[in-house]
């Protein structure tokens, strides 16, 4: 269980890992406008990496062994809560294609991109519910898919094509996997006590992985995004998902640990801390552009935990992210404690609770933790009130 939750930030560590040793050996970096080189940054991120594992091995299993989440089983019609989840799954891939079918898409634009999508769709109120990604999706299906096998399969390869459709790329379909290894998983772990995270047909995964494949090849195709670096529509694909996403964990540690450059000690950098990474690097010419990018919702990737080196000296920092990192488990483990309880309503929230998270601890935008702490209170209030009607009765 602990390595599928653990999935998300394991894939951020192991890109990162890649990238840097591309960028060491000298590779130019076009958002910093300079040439990479060896600083041992890897050797720092290694640290980062066992500080997380360490940090999150250690609160889930004190989460696991002391909380509790008694949330009442939600019934509509006397339909339980499977059936539920499946009907919201149906409804709302079909509210996605009409936001689809009815909107500039690129299907039918060539202007049409992931950061200008929801700017000129006819329904952009419907942005609440779908999100960019509608990154909730993919752990629904994985909640009902033993269930309703074929019709899941069918709001799949749906998906993938809205996906497509809204410009998404690698790493939407990468989190809508894991989303769905992660329910379908713990559906397993409940019901047949088998620990196997790919226990259903491994055709499906290679079925799956060509059809990502294929579909954003066709994409990049029809728009090449790295054209201007003479790349093929083949090889920006790959550049796209092995690119350089670790360059601001690089120039951090290039300035402030390997130049020893003075930490800024602000910690309400955390807040907003990929626009503080984008005005640290970012070439003073282009300074200007920075307010205008960040309003389309235009940014760099992996501000965190580099934003912490920026803010701290590395003991302290790595002291901070063993600390701050606990939040992540504890949602976790609340997670899995109402699938074992058939909360899969709930159980919805939580993981909605678990893609906020992952990316904060990304962008490093902590301001964003505000709706966690409101909604995990909001969850804890009605436990308590149902915990005391049951009492009382």
């Amino acid at each position: 269980m602990i390595f599928i939750c653990f999935l998300p930030f394991m894939i951020q560590y192991l890109w990162m890992f890649a990238s840097i040793l591309v960028i060491e050996q000298g590779a130019y970096i076009n958002e910093q406008e300079r040439y990479g080189k060896f600083v041992f940054s890897n050797f720092y991120l290694l640290i980062f990496f066992i500080t997380s594992v360490i940090s999150f091995i250690l609160f889930f299993k004190i989460f696991k062994s002391s909380l509790r989440l008694d949330l009442p089983t939600i019934k509509i019609f006397k339909s339980k809560e499977i059936s539920i989840t499946y009907a919201i799954s149906i409804t709302v891939i079909i509210i996605a294609y009409i936001s689809l079918f009815s909107s500039p898409s690129v299907y039918w634009s060539d202007e049409v991109t992931k950061f200008n999508y929801w700017d000129t769709a006819a329904y952009p109120g419907l942005k609440a519910l779908l999100g960019s990604t509608i990154g909730y999706l993919p752990f629904i299906f994985g909640l009902i898919f033993k269930r309703y096998k074929k019709t899941t399969i069918t709001l799949i390869l749906l998906y993938l094509i809205y996906l497509v459709g809204v410009d998404q790329k690698f790493t939407a379909f990468l989190y809508g996997f894991i989303g769905f290894i992660t329910s379908y998983s713990f559906i397993n772990f409940k019901r047949q006590k088998e620990n196997n995270i790919l226990n259903f047909k491994k055709r499906y995964l290679a079925v799956l992985g060509a059809l990502i494949f294929t579909l954003v090849l066709i994409r990049y195709t029809k728009k090449n995004p790295f054209e201007y670096l003479n790349l093929t529509p083949v090889e920006s694909v790959f550049y796209r998902a092995f690119g350089l996403q670790a360059h601001v964990f690089w120039g951090v540690n290039e300035k402030y640990n390997y130049n020893d450059h003075p930490h800024s000690w602000d910690i309400s950098e955390l807040n907003y801390g990929m626009h503080v990474m984008m005005k640290d690097f970012t070439p003073e010419f282009h300074q200007r552009y920075l307010e205008r990018l960040w309003a389309s919702g235009v940014s760099w990737t992996n501000a965190y935990p580099a934003v912490l080196m920026r803010i701290f000296p590395l003991p302290i920092a790595l002291a901070f992210h063993f600390i701050i990192f606990a939040i992540v488990p504890l949602v976790y483990v609340l997670m899995i404690k109402t699938i074992q309880r058939d909360n899969y309503i709930i159980a919805i929230i939580l993981f909605q609770l678990t893609l906020w998270l992952t990316n904060i601890y990304s962008m490093a935008y902590f301001y964003r933790l505000t709706k966690v702490v409101i909604i995990f209170l909001l969850l804890a209030f009605v436990a308590h009130i149902y915990n005391r009607a049951k009492k009382l009765t």
